[in-house]
C-alpha cells in the first residue's frame, strides 16, 4: 500500500483510524484522502480492511450518512446504556410518524403531512425541527407558498443509515434482527412494537411508498 504523503514508518490503516476516532461526526472517503494524502482507492481498501478488523468486537467501524464513524456494538448496548446513564433521545409517537411520513414521502409540506395523518401536527414537526432530524428544503409553489420539509444528514446518522435508499420497507423493518431493534430502541427511546404498529397505521392510511422500488429524491446534506 502505497504511503504517498504520509511519513514511512506510519501506516495508512492506523492514520484512518485515528482520524475517524477523534472525530465527532461521520468522515467522508474525500476527507481522509485529503488528510491522510492517499488515493480514493488506498482509502476504500483501508477502510474495508478496518472494517473487518472491528467486525464482532466491542466497537465497530459503520457508514453512516455519507462517512465512517466508530459505534458501540449493538450487542453491549444495555451495558453502554446502564454505563453511560444518559437518556435517550426519546421521540413520540407523534413525532415519529411524522418523521416517517416525511422520510418517505419527502419533500412535502406541513398541510399534507396532516391530511395524511388527520390531526394537527405543528407540535411534533417543530420538535423532529428543532432536533435537526429534518430540515426546510424551501417553499412550494402553489397558493400561499408553504414550506417543504425533508430529513437532514443527521437523521442518517440517528438512525444509523449510509443513505435514504437504505430506508428498509415496512417488511425489512418487522424482519429486524433482535440486535438491531434492541439498537433502535436505544437510540430512539421507544418499544419497537409501537413504532412498528404505528407505522404501519401511517402506512395504510397514506399509502406510503415503502416498497423499496422509488427511494426518495436524495440524500439530505
Amino acid at each position: 500500500m502505497s504511503t504517498q504523503g504520509i511519513m514511512a514508518d506510519t501506516n495508512l490503516k492506523h492514520v484512518i483510524e485515528s482520524l475517524i476516532f477523534v472525530a465527532d461526526k461521520p468522515v467522508t472517503t474525500t476527507q481522509l484522502s485529503k488528510v491522510a494524502k492517499a488515493s480514493a482507492k488506498e482509502i476504500n481498501e483501508a477502510l474495508g480492511e478496518l472494517v473487518g478488523d472491528y467486525k464482532g468486537r466491542g466497537l465497530e467501524l459503520v457508514e453512516v450518512s455519507g462517512g465512517y464513524q466508530f459505534r458501540s456494538s449493538a450487542h453491549t448496548s444495555e451495558y453502554v446504556k446502564q454505563f453511560v446513564a444518559q437518556r435517550p433521545v426519546r421521540l413520540t409517537r407523534a413525532q415519529l410518524e411524522v418523521l416517517a411520513i416525511i422520510a418517505y414521502r419527502q419533500p412535502l409540506t406541513r398541510p399534507e403531512i396532516e391530511e395524511i395523518r388527520g390531526v394537527d401536527s405543528g407540535s411534533a414537526l417543530r420538535v423532529v425541527l428543532e432536533r435537526a432530524l429534518i430540515k426546510i428544503l424551501g417553499r412550494k409553489e402553489e397558493p400561499g407558498r408553504p414550506l417543504m420539509y425533508g430529513t437532514t444528514g443527521f437523521f442518517l446518522e440517528f438512525f444509523g443509515l449510509p443513505a435514504l435508499k437504505d430506508l428498509p420497507t415496512l417488511r425489512e423493518f418487522s424482519e429486524l434482527s433482535e440486535e438491531s431493534r434492541a439498537l433502535f430502541e436505544r437510540k430512539s427511546g421507544e418499544s419497537f412494537d409501537d413504532v412498528r404498529d404505528a407505522l404501519e397505521r401511517q402506512a395504510e392510511s397514506a399509502q406510503l411508498d415503502t416498497s423499496g422500488e422509488e427511494p426518495p429524491l436524495s440524500d439530505a446534506d
